[in-house]
């Protein structure tokens, strides 16, 4: 809606609020051309109410975009809105009975109601004004919160079937069985536990159905991951997790860490002389995943499933977007913690 229509709307809201009180004078059809600053001085508050609510709507936006439908936080911008606006109309309604009537004689002397019921009904008034904008807010991003989750949904099924069909590739399964042809030989104990980490890894990736989970799951499912690629790259690839964080704490969406790992496998050559590390640990609020660069001549066409698909997702859900940089032969990733309430994803 444009700002001209937004403006319209509320002049309009505050010539109903001026004949309300017109109305409850008892003097409605005694239209003194004074009376016509009392329209201008009601108008002038209503739009002060307005200009108070459109801050606080920005900043309830800013800093609470991912929790604009709960019932908690609509309560904290209705009642404090309400507290806010009480005073103003307080001295509005000060104003206009004890000097701006009999100055200009904008209603007769006999006028009704008295200062305390014009204050009344001037609060309840702009109370019922918050709650309707409180209302908008909640329908609004009701809205557009089930269109996120339908984008978020598509990330995840996006993600989900990239990640299952890169492991079904051809090359993918000949070379876990080629590994684990090799191990049943050497170690039928650490076979079997090969089977059961990539049972597992399946399981996973097709059973869940959150696009966040918590970061306890997540790196349970990365430490199956990275079992089975050390098994097949030995010394090439080492990676070590070090988090000194508390993992239920906080949440991560789905399979960003091994995104993150795969696209370094398939950007940097490596080897038992010159292997691939990645370390992951804890920086402030994010989750950081770095690499040693050692860039391959020639790589795969890019998917587009990476970085962009994880950035995508937390920019829809939480509104903040990952950091990434490149330098000192380091490719650096950090991804931001999401803290259990905030989000209910």
């Amino acid at each position: 809606m444009s700002k001209g229509k937004i403006y319209s709307i509320r002049v309009a809201i505050g010539l109903s609020v001026f004949l309300f009180y017109k109305v409850t004078s008892g003097h409605f059809l005694e239209w003194e051309p004074a009376s016509f600053i009392s329209v201008c001085f009601t108008l002038l508050v209503v739009l002060a109410v307005f200009e108070v609510l459109d801050y606080s709507a920005r900043h309830l936006i800013r800093h609470y975009k991912t929790r604009l439908t709960e019932h908690k936080t609509l309560l904290k911008f209705f009642w404090g809105n309400c507290l806010v606006s009480a005073p103003i109309i307080v001295v509005a309604s000060l104003f206009h009975v004890e000097i701006l009537i009999p100055t200009f004689s904008c209603c007769p002397e006999d006028w009704e109601p008295g200062l305390v019921t014009t204050i009344a009904q001037g609060i309840v008034l702009s109370w019922l004004i918050i709650l309707s904008k409180t209302f908008m807010i909640y329908f609004e991003y009701s809205r557009i919160s089930e269109r996120e989750k339908a984008l978020i949904q598509k990330e995840l099924a996006q993600s989900k079937f990239e990640s299952l069909k890169d492991q079904i590739k051809p090359h993918f399964l000949f070379n876990s069985f080629s590994v684990l042809s090799t191990v049943i030989e050497d170690d039928p104990k650490l076979a079997v536990e090969f089977v059961s980490k990539l049972s597992k890894i399946y399981r996973y990736v097709l059973d869940t159905n959150n696009q966040i989970v918590s970061l306890e799951k997540e790196l349970e499912y990365l430490d199956h991951y990275t079992f089975l690629l050390k098994i097949r790259h030995i010394d090439s690839l080492v990676v070590n997790i070090n988090l000194d964080v508390n993992r239920e704490k906080f949440k991560i969406p789905i399979l960003s860490m091994q995104m993150l790992i795969e696209n370094a496998l398939k950007h940097n050559y490596f080897s038992k002389e010159q292997p691939l590390e990645i370390n992951v640990y804890h920086e402030e609020e994010y989750i950081v995943v770095q690499n040693n660069i050692n860039k391959r001549s020639i790589t795969e066409k890019p998917t587009k499933i990476g970085l962009d698909n994880i950035n995508n997702r937390y920019l829809m859900l939480i509104d903040k977007p990952i950091i990434v940089n490149q330098k000192d032969g380091f490719f650096t990733v950090k991804l931001p913690l999401i803290h259990q309430d905030q989000t209910t994803a």
